[in-house]
């Protein structure tokens, strides 16, 4: 018999007391837990994508640059019965990336720190980057990358590298009120 045989041959029960032996499992309640993906952040890379996502939503698109319809927005703006409000298809995913943001910062305490990426930010990220690369490359959009955007490159390319990890060693059950976009039971959040 090897070495290593009879170093794994040997039963945990001869050693170690049943009441210590650990168990061959623990469940954790849906309704409480779920998986997310530990990666670190920086407190500079979440100020970026804030930047990011204040450009995107202070900068004209190419429609409302129009002047004839600019005209009308103003208009509009200034008679309280009527509103015109245009939604640019990357309205909803920055909800949902501010959402992230909100949550990531409280759980970055000093200048790097540790955030829970849920499952599905990846696609989130891809679309919401993908969407803002097309508006940077239209003539008449008035959008443009502020120096900022390598950091949230870098942040998004970490969360991506984790996600892409084959042995899933960043992946942990974490409680729903630490997870973006997750909702936890109402004592849950009591607890």
């Amino acid at each position: 018999m090897g070495l290593f045989e009879t170093l794994f041959s040997s039963s945990t029960a001869d050693s170690v007391p049943q009441a210590q032996q650990p168990g061959k499992h623990e469940i954790f309640p849906d309704e409480k837990y779920n998986v997310a993906y530990a990666v670190a952040a920086r407190r500079e890379e979440l100020r970026a994508l804030e930047q990011l996502l204040e450009t995107d939503q202070t900068s004209p698109t190419a429609l409302e640059a129009e002047p004839f319809l600019r005209e009308i927005i103003d208009e509009m703006e200034h008679d309280k019965e009527y509103s015109l409000r245009l939604r640019t298809s990357g309205e909803g995913l920055v909800d949902d990336i501010r959402e992230l943001l909100e949550h990531w910062d409280k759980q970055v305490d000093g200048q790097i720190g540790t955030i829970w990426w849920p499952i599905g930010a990846d696609t989130t990220f891809r679309l919401y980057l993908h969407y803002l690369e097309v508006r940077a490359d239209a003539e008449d959009d008035q959008f443009s990358f502020p120096e900022s955007a390598g950091q949230v490159h870098t942040l998004v390319q970490r969360g991506l590298s984790a996600m892409a990890d084959d042995d899933n060693s960043k992946l942990a059950v974490v409680h729903k009120r630490d997870i973006p976009w997750e909702t936890p039971t109402e004592e849950d959040q009591n607890e």
